[in-house]
């Protein structure tokens, strides 16, 4: 999947200790994504996480009194920028009324979550170690999905910049990484662009990679534990630790 060391220059993946998942970031590095995250979320109309706001403007579902969801009567326009429109994607190519329909009753949700999936990262991010290392991003295993559904989020805006639609795209794109700059300046200023979004396309990928291996295995655990597992699994007790 990609460059892996493109991928593994920027920061370490994740592992597994004491039921929770945690990856080496510096503080560099953690800037860097933290930047993204910001970004995104600024897409969806939420407000920047690293600017001052007067009160809470974020997008949210809207609701009836009682907290019943509120169906929208208005169909909204699907997104003009096309990262967006990868965020908050039609549901038919082919049925211009089917996908209206569709984003009518469901974009304000779907916005929304990927706000509170966007902050979930965010504070993972303002949160260093947990209280403990300073270069260590620290997810439970509650906000994991979230966590891994954001890193999503962000590796379809980047790949959207990029221009990557398909995977042998996304493939091709780590050459940049070991070709030497143009001579002209201009251009010399679009491939150091091209390079920089490459590596954190590249170092997204990992740290979500290493994080859903950490997720799946975890599931298994769980299902082991609870008899669930492949025959001749059930109640062994011998169901490893994550520390």
């Amino acid at each position: 999947m990609g460059d892996p060391a493109a991928q593994r220059r920027l920061m370490h993946g994740f592992k597994a200790r004491q039921g929770r998942f945690v990856a080496r970031v510096d503080e560099g590095e953690r800037a860097v994504v933290a930047s993204v995250v910001a970004d995104v979320l600024e897409l969806l109309g939420a407000p920047r996480p690293d600017e001052e706001h007067a009160g809470d403007d974020r997008p949210a579902a809207p609701q009836e009194p009682g907290g019943l969801p509120h169906l929208r009567t208005d169909t909204p326009a699907p997104p003009g920028d096309p990262a967006v429109r990868r965020l908050l994607p039609d549901a038919s190519r082919d049925d211009p009324s089917l996908a209206a329909e569709f984003r009518r009753l469901t974009e304000d949700d779907l916005r929304a979550q990927k706000v509170d999936r966007l902050e979930a990262l965010w504070r993972a991010l303002e949160s260093p170690g947990g209280g403990r290392r300073r270069d260590e991003l620290v997810v439970s295993a509650q906000d994991a999905p979230a966590v891994a559904a954001a890193l999503t989020d962000l590796r379809l805006v980047l790949a959207e910049r990029l221009g990557v639609h398909t995977d042998a795209e996304a493939d091709a794109m780590y050459a940049v990484l070991g070709e030497p700059p143009p001579p002209a300046s201009a251009a010399r200023g679009d491939h150091e662009t091209r390079r920089y979004l490459v590596s954190v396309y590249g170092a997204l990928t990992w740290l979500q990679e290493s994080l859903v291996v950490l997720m799946l295995a975890d599931a298994r655990q769980a299902r082991r534990a609870h008899g669930d597992g492949p025959p001749g699994t059930q109640g062994t007790g011998d169901v490893a630790g994550s520390g």
